[in-house]
């Protein structure tokens, strides 16, 4: 293996320990208060708000999801509720966003804030512990006929005037203009701003809008005595998704929890481990390099031999015997001659190659009675014995 597969290799292995460990860190974690999918009308989670937008749907409101800036919101509108649940207010709204959010209550509209884990969105603070309570009217309002168990299931409590979480003055927002209107022994759970024509809700208790809390008390009641007496017949209800991070063009990657995207991430690195590895020619056979002397038959013959690993004597014998025939050109030559028969067969042969036979001759006897003979020593004697061959021809 390359020392740059080595290095690639070992840097996906990192990133897979790397992204476990955060997954799992993540799961630790109870909740996802802040996923964007959390309170969206898009989640049929406990937590989101699908019910409430499928139900609205199903009773002939005409229910839409604002997925554009709040910018964009037009103030030619009339009686239409838009929901803003629990938004992302440090990342997403400008000060813009919530001036047009004020102007579009003022045009003759209702904005429902509802937020719990975001005080500065509510203006509220943590007045108890957490338990399930139920809270009672505090004001004599059409909007609370029939309401007599709005269950409560949050910690938060609006216990200061409801300015937007921007740094901004807002002349309609006085607060001897909010009105209580329902509340418990910890303080006030709903309240509403009149703005121009339009009101303003702000409710620290998103759960009463969420799946699971929907169906529980009068939750339901009292949502359906605002949206009725607002939008009534022909008006609008809006489910904003853009303060939470979900608006038109934003991908599904930030919908997903932190625990499935470094699962997602785990797979992508770990695929990629797996084609780096099959890339890679693990345990097949690797062809020995070619080398010079492959050509003829007798070298490709040694080289065969060679791997059998005790015939190196063998080998150089034979080797011998077929320098002999090419050199005396006796084709019927079967065994090795003797010496002195090999010194007289040597006098036939011009003065000019004589030299250099007999060098050849004398090395291979040489080999053949070496007590240690390598494949190294009879390598090298093949390449000599190739070349004189060769000229001789």
């Amino acid at each position: 293996m390359k020392q740059r597969q080595i290095f690639v290799t070992v840097l996906l292995l990192l990133a897979i320990v790397a992204l476990s460990f955060l997954t799992i860190k993540q799961q630790e974690e109870a909740g996802y208060r802040y996923l964007p999918i959390t309170r969206s009308s898009f989640s049929a989670a406990p937590t989101g708000t699908k019910a409430l937008y499928r139900t609205l749907g199903e009773l002939g409101f005409k229910v839409e999801r604002w997925r554009k800036p709040w910018r964009y919101l037009d103030l030619k509108k009339r009686n239409t509720v838009l929901f803003v649940i629990e938004p992302a207010s440090n990342l997403f709204p400008r000060l813009e966003d919530w001036r047009r959010v004020v102007e579009f209550a003022e045009a003759g509209n209702l904005v429902w804030v509802s937020a719990e884990f975001i005080p500065e969105t509510v203006a509220g603070e943590a007045k108890a512990s957490r338990v399930l309570r139920t809270a009672h009217p505090l004001f004599n309002a059409p909007w609370l006929d029939g309401v007599k168990r709005y269950i409560v299931n949050s910690e938060v409590r609006l216990t200061k005037p409801w300015q937007p979480p921007v740094q901004a003055t807002f002349v309609s927002l006085e607060p001897h203009r909010e009105i209580p209107l329902l509340g418990d022994r910890s303080g006030t759970v709903l309240k509403v701003i009149v703005v121009g024509k339009g009101y303003i809700v702000v409710d620290s208790n998103p759960y009463a809008l969420s799946n699971e809390g929907i169906a529980k008390g009068d939750n339901f009641r009292l949502v359906l005595n605002i949206v009725g007496s607002v939008a009534g017949q022909n008006g609008v209800v809006l489910f904003d998704e853009w303060g939470r991070g979900l608006g038109e063009g934003e991908h599904w990657w930030w919908a997903v929890t932190p625990a499935t995207r470094g699962t997602v991430l785990q797979l992508v690195f770990a695929g990629l481990l797996l084609l780096l590895a099959l890339s890679i020619r693990f345990g097949r056979p690797i062809a020995p390099p070619t080398q010079p002397l492959s050509r003829t038959a007798f070298v490709q013959g040694l080289a065969t031999l060679l791997q059998r690993g005790d015939t190196l004597r063998d080998v150089v014998k034979l080797l011998e015997l077929q320098f002999l025939r090419q050199v005396f050109g006796l084709p019927y030559l079967w065994q090795l001659p003797e010496s002195e028969q090999v010194e007289r067969m040597l006098l036939s042969l011009p003065p000019a190659k004589r030299g250099e036979v007999r060098r050849i001759w004398l090395w291979a006897e040489k080999l053949r009675h070496q007590p240690q003979l390598s494949e190294k020593d009879v390598l090298k004697w093949a390449r000599e014995m190739q070349k004189v061959a060769q000229a001789r021809r």
